[in-house]
């Protein structure tokens, strides 16, 4: 689910989680890098999470990707 109900906490939310990506940028990491850090962060996660959050990012114009590394807009 991509926003919180009454059911889905916020944290367990696409956009929870992709609240949750937004410390761990760094310095222009590779999704990668990223994946390594947000495991850590949150070891209860699975890599189709986390890429849901990322391509939710991505629409929502907050991260591009060029050469296999992550740029940032925020």
């Amino acid at each position: 689910m991509i926003l919180p109900t009454k059911y889905i906490p916020a944290a367990d939310s696409v956009l929870g989680r992709a609240a949750s990506i937004l410390p761990l940028r760094g310095k222009n990491p590779t999704v990668s890098e990223l994946w390594h850090s947000y495991r850590i962060a949150s070891p209860d996660s699975s890599f189709d999470t986390f890429t849901e959050a990322l391509t939710l990012l991505y629409l929502l114009g907050f991260v591009s990707l060029d050469s296999g590394v992550l740029e940032w807009r925020v």
